[in-house]
């Protein structure tokens, strides 16, 4: 019988400072999840001399594969040069993916006729879940006050997001911050308080805290009270006001320099035919 090769964590890698970074927060999830990173940069056309660009990106993402293996020794890191617009062959390339990573910031946006940054187009466009990485130093560790926020839609059925912040937080020795759509005093909130606690039934780390807040009205109001603290902040796509605001200008300049990466929660084709989520449980042994 042939045992289907596992899905990677693919980032994006363009040459820029912040994708060098996401790359080894991939490097983390990656490993955490015992399958492969794949480092994929995307050329445009029109070179001058094709096979000169082309060898000088394979030669950088040489130099990056060798960074990650020196920080993650067991890590499986793949390399690919591929041509066309990055928003179009990175969405492409998430059909595959556990997870596409990519930098809150490159070096240009997607092609012509495409609006706002690579970053911003996948989040509404891959096909598997996407992290928005924004990190302070590449290999530096984060310290030690992380919270995991869930953002609860009233569109969607909140279990499947509370599952992936727990199995993050158990990951990252984290707490968890869900955030309601409906009222304190309400049945759904009451519903969101009991699926929080049932993480505790899965191995939740020593100390983690669980708690329930009403959702803002604006989640950047939120970020800008909490930029300086470690975050993974999930959220499903179905709600196009709130990406519009993850992915807002004065988002992105909150959290520019810190350590607060937004994952655009998805189920994968693949995950779907398995009957699991697009990031399954990951290791609890910390990071």
């Amino acid at each position: 019988m042939t045992i289907p090769e596992s899905p990677p964590v693919v980032v994006g890698i363009d040459g820029s400072k912040v994708a060098f970074r996401a790359a080894f927060w991939a490097a983390e999830e990656a490993t955490s999840r015992d399958v492969p990173l794949r480092l994929v940069t995307v050329l445009a056309g029109g070179a001058e001399d094709p096979y000169k660009t082309v060898a000088k990106a394979s030669a950088e993402l040489s130099r990056i594969k060798a960074a990650l293996q020196d920080y993650e020794p067991a890590l499986e890191v793949e390399c690919d040069v591929l041509a066309g617009d990055p928003g179009d062959v990175l969405a492409e390339a998430s059909r595959s993916a556990r997870l596409l990573c990519v930098g809150w910031k490159g070096t240009h946006n997607s092609g012509p006729g495409r609006r706002g940054s690579t970053a911003s187009i996948l989040a509404r466009t891959a096909k598997s879940s996407v992290a928005i990485v924004h990190r302070r130093h590449a290999q530096h560790p984060v310290g030690p006050h992380r919270w995991v926020v869930a953002i609860c839609d009233d569109r969607c059925d909140s279990t499947r997001l509370l599952q992936t912040a727990g199995a993050e937080a158990r990951s990252r020795a984290a707490s968890i911050l869900a955030l309601s759509p409906w009222p304190a005093e309400s049945e759904r909130t009451a519903d969101i308080r009991a699926a929080l606690a049932a993480t505790a039934d899965n191995g939740a780390a020593q100390g983690m805290v669980r708690c329930v807040l009403p959702r803002p009205d604006n989640i950047v109001d939120l970020l800008a009270l909490s930029a300086q603290i470690d975050q993974l902040v999930i959220a499903w796509p179905d709600d196009p006001g709130l990406i519009n605001q993850l992915l807002s200008s004065r988002s992105t300049d909150i959290l520019r320099e810190t350590d607060c990466t937004l994952l655009i929660l998805r189920d994968a084709g693949h995950a779907r035919t398995a009957g699991t989520s697009a990031l399954p449980d990951v290791s609890d042994s910390g990071r």
